[in-house]
């Protein structure tokens, strides 16, 4: 699906532009490049990073348990990179994945970007994995129309140690765990694809169809797939929300009878990916929620 062809206005960084004509921001499907400083001192700050790079990584990611994006001197490098790359192309087009994943949670455009370089036309997300400025970025899901150019550009970077892949450049050094995970998610909803897309009785909360299908079920016992972002629980009942956008969030509430819940049901681990919850559907203050009882209506597949 074609959104249009369009100036590109700014280089926020290496995945994220601006377009005229097209509100807020862009963010570009299948890559994920490095952090960066976006100051009129971002060079030296990038320098000072790099002095200490290892130790400033250690820190970054602190107690995490799973890895983390910080400010790199990879990241600059690919903000470099581009706006090199884009010098001397005036527009874009700019195509989207489907109507379904046209947006991000933060209300930025989720879009392929091609543009013409020396007279052939090329989508700048793959060439960005190809040079390995980004690793095929699957998190939220394999690229429906380009998941093996991107496989074949992400093996080309690997096999020649291409930016992230070369061991003397200063990058994230747990990529092999990134990618791990992320293809773990992209399997859980290719997964929910094949076994639940066409029970009426599953939602997908990040599917905008799924999503207003809620409103003829409240009241019926359902499922619903998701990624828990937010554990909420410095007062009763303790939500733990699923973002649809930055405004719009689906809650499970546990009330302090249930406060046991939490860590029976293990939820630090299932926030790291997609869950199924299985309850009676509600309202409250205009958000859907289900109301958690029992460890066993929370699980991964």
């Amino acid at each position: 699906m074609i959104l249009g062809t369009f100036k590109i206005t700014k280089v926020i960084d290496g995945d994220t532009f601006k377009f005229e004509n097209l509100d807020g921001s862009s963010r570009l499907l299948g890559i994920d490049t490095e952090e960066t400083f976006k100051t009129d001192d971002a060079a030296a700050k990038t320098d000072e990073i790099s002095a200490k790079w290892d130790e400033y990584y250690r820190l970054e990611k602190g107690e995490n348990k799973m890895p983390v994006k910080t400010n790199s001197p990879l990241g600059y490098e690919a903000m470099i990179w581009a706006k090199e790359f884009l010098k001397d192309v005036e527009n874009a087009r700019l195509e989207l994945e489907d109507e379904n994943r046209a947006m991000d949670i933060f209300g930025r455009h989720l879009v392929y970007m091609f543009v013409q370089k020396d007279g052939k036309e090329i989508n700048y997300n793959v060439e960005c994995v190809r040079l390995g400025y980004s690793p095929y970025f699957n998190k939220y899901g394999n690229s429906k129309k380009y998941h093996q150019d991107f496989i074949a550009a992400q093996e080309y970077a690997r096999n020649n140690k291409l930016g992230i892949w070369d061991p003397d450049k200063k990058h994230y050094p747990d990529y092999e765990e990134r990618i791990n995970w992320w293809n773990k998610r992209a399997e859980q909803l290719e997964n929910f694809e094949k076994k639940y897309s066409d029970n009426e009785n599953y939602f997908n909360l990040s599917d905008e169809s799924d999503f207003k299908r809620l409103s003829e079920n409240v009241g019926n016992e359902i499922i619903v797939f998701g990624n828990i972002s937010d554990v909420l629980t410095k007062k009763f009942p303790y939500l733990l929300r699923i973002p649809r956008t930055k405004e719009d969030t689906f809650e499970l509430v546990i009330f302090e009878d249930n406060a046991n819940l939490l860590n029976e049901m293990e939820i630090d681990n299932k926030k790291e990916y997609y869950t199924y919850i299985k309850g009676t559907l509600g309202v409250y203050k205009g958000k859907y929620q289900i109301e958690l009882k029992d460890k066993d209506q929370i699980w991964i597949e």
